[in-house]
């Protein structure tokens, strides 16, 4: 009997050890390697002729109050690309409950009106709008239509004393080589494809949702800092995402 019980115990240590091998010297399985975020997101601009006209899209009525400020976030040259039928305009407001305008028309020598909605501002920071991508209120852009927005404050009765600012948006068709990149699900990877082909729309509100999301990541604020500064918006660089609006 003790002969069997020993036997048995040898068995299934063999057994056991038999099982054991295979995964200790099976072939360790690849990671990748973590993205390093400040050597990836670099905002090229694209080859636009636009002038850098941001301060030229810019008007305050004399009825305004002097201390305040919209600020677009938007490139230097105040004419940003998109892949979106329905992107996301993002913009700085220094006063809460201000009521703001916004409006996009194409840039077609009649002003033809796209979309215009109207928000009131809760607290000073940067919100961002969203034209509308689903159901009966959504709103697309034409590929290759350049369109003109604004965000405006009304300061008095005459439209000539509001507060407004302007930009530029066009939306271009994708490429199959950035359609390749953007097909990695992870977003910053895709926030570096945006950038590197000089899609601005995409590369801000892509961070920005990031940042949304994980507000006390210091990598992400380095990178939405770094690419502020780099389009010359270093004043509204540090300044918190606050509201969304459709």
């Amino acid at each position: 009997m003790k002969r069997f019980l020993h036997f048995t115990a040898q068995a299934m240590a063999v057994f056991a050890i038999a099982v054991t091998l295979p995964s200790l010297f099976a072939p360790m399985q690849a990671v990748p390697a973590p993205i390093l975020l400040s050597q990836n997101v670099n905002f090229k601009p694209p080859d636009v002729t636009a002038p850098d006209n941001r301060q030229g899209g810019t008007h305050r009525g004399d009825a305004c109050p002097k201390d305040l400020s919209i600020i677009p976030l938007i490139p230097k040259s105040n004419d940003g690309l998109t892949l979106a039928e329905s992107p996301t305009f993002l913009t700085y407001v220094s006063h809460s409950s201000t009521q703001i305008e916004f409006t996009l028309q194409a840039d077609d020598g009649k002003g033809t009106e796209v979309y215009k909605t109207t928000f009131k501002v809760d607290k000073p920071g940067i919100v961002e709008v969203s034209m509308p991508a689903i159901g009966d209120r959504k709103k697309s852009l034409e590929i290759g239509q350049r369109y003109q927005w604004s965000f405006s404050v009304a300061c008095n009765d005459d439209p000539s004393g509001n507060y407004f600012v302007k930009g530029i948006v066009q939306r271009i068709e994708l490429q199959e080589t950035l359609k390749s990149d953007l097909a990695n699900p992870d977003p910053m990877a895709k926030v570096i494809a945006y950038a590197k082909n000089g899609i601005w729309y995409e590369t801000l509100s892509t961070l920005a949702q990031m940042r949304r999301l994980a507000p006390d990541d210091s990598g992400l604020t380095a990178e939405w800092t770094q690419l502020l500064q780099s389009q010359g918006l270093t004043s509204v660089a540090d300044q918190p995402l606050v509201e969304s609006f459709e």
